[in-house]
């Protein structure tokens, strides 16, 4: 049995940590536990807000996969050239493939989030 201390930035935590003297893959494991345990709650948020962000790229990719013509003109900063170019590039897995082939710049892209996708979801509601 061993004693430790744990700072915490304002004040500490005294505790004790019972592992094993010998096997350093055993303390590794009690070491990712400990950091597991006193980690930042948002931290702890962090795979499910990837897996959000991940999700929406892939709705923006299967929106742009999907519009019409005149669905894509609808949205302020496409254009007929704009539209042809989003639709020759088709299919699209993820929003970051857009911007790194070059197809929208990032400004336009936010601006088919708001109107195509937030308005698709809101006529599913």
């Amino acid at each position: 049995m061993k004693s430790f201390l744990f700072g915490l930035g304002i004040g500490t935590a005294v505790g004790l940590l019972v592992a094993p003297q010998e096997g350093s893959k055993t303390r590794m494991e009690w070491g990712q536990k400990l950091r597991d345990y006193f980690q930042d709650p948002t931290q702890r948020n962090l795979e499910q807000t990837r897996a959000e962000v991940e999700m929406e790229s892939e709705e923006v990719a299967e929106v742009l996969n999907t519009a019409k013509r005149d669905e894509l003109m609808s949205v302020p900063g496409i254009g007929k050239a704009t539209a042809k170019r989003i639709i020759r590039h088709r299919p699209y897995d993820s929003e970051e493939e857009v911007l790194q082939e070059g197809v929208l710049p990032e400004k336009t892209l936010e601006r088919v989030k708001e109107e195509l996708l937030d308005k698709g979801e809101e006529k599913a509601s």
